[in-house]
């Protein structure tokens, strides 16, 4: 499996939909990561794990966006062989440190030793601790968020963020308000020297961020990009 690197321009892929197909699927296409959402996805446990050996066997590392910012949520996702988790709805650099210490096995954290996939898969590189920035609190917070000694990466959920700054859903499309909000993430995170990530709803989305100086994005799920492509051809087949 490639070693996973959140800067350079990475895009990555998402998922939403459980099957080991379409996540294989997705890891052949070339994506530098595929992220499995278990957040807002379909995906359970029981799902999770023949998902990720799928994406294994294509050699493209694996991401998982846990359910909640909880030790077990992250133990499950890391013992089933993801090379890293997003962690949602982290507003503190007390909730980025617990993020980040279901991470690693005592004395740097907390998360419990089990050997499970890990286990016969050999040594492997530490896994990636990502938290999402998408509240105003977060944002005010994210000074303290970025001394936080061994947090990799801040990946921003576009959707909260412009709601819970008081604005609508398509403040993400463009506009000054947003992107100097974005601005207020992005800039010191690349002051900081850490990676910064962000969702995208298009194509086009992913350009202007990374523009704006985002290091990483990572497209609409496959379940948007199977839809959009479904109507399309209908609407030409009629």
């Amino acid at each position: 499996m490639d070693t996973l690197r959140l800067a350079d321009d990475a895009v990555g892929a998402w998922l939403q939909l459980p099957g080991s197909a379409t996540a294989e699927l997705m890891g052949s296409v070339g994506f530098d990561f595929v992220c499995v959402d278990q957040q807002h996805g379909l995906i359970g446990d029981d799902a999770l794990l023949p998902m990720l050996q799928a994406i294994d066997a294509t050699g493209t590392p694996s991401l998982v966006r846990v359910t909640a910012n909880e030790p077990a949520a992250i133990g499950r996702a890391l013992d089933r062989g993801a090379a890293g988790v997003i962690v949602p709805l982290v507003d503190s650099p007390e909730e980025a440190d617990a993020a980040v210490a279901a991470c690693y096995h005592p004395p740097r954290g907390s998360r419990s030793y089990g050997p499970t996939r890990t286990g016969w898969l050999g040594e492997r590189p530490d896994p990636l601790c990502v938290v999402m920035v998408e509240t105003t609190a977060a944002v005010a917070a994210l000074p303290r968020i970025l001394e936080v000694d061994d947090l990799d990466a801040v990946f921003i959920g576009p959707s909260d963020l412009a709601l819970g700054a008081g604005m609508p859903l398509r403040a993400q499309d463009g506009g000054p308000a947003y992107e100097d909000l974005l601005g207020s993430i992005i800039g010191p995170c690349r002051e900081a020297g850490r990676p910064v990530g962000i969702y995208c709803a298009s194509p086009a989305h992913a350009r202007r961020f990374r523009d704006m100086g985002c290091t990483f994005t990572a497209l609409m799920s496959e379940a948007t990009m199977l839809r959009t492509a479904a109507a399309t051809h209908l609407a030409d087949s009629r």
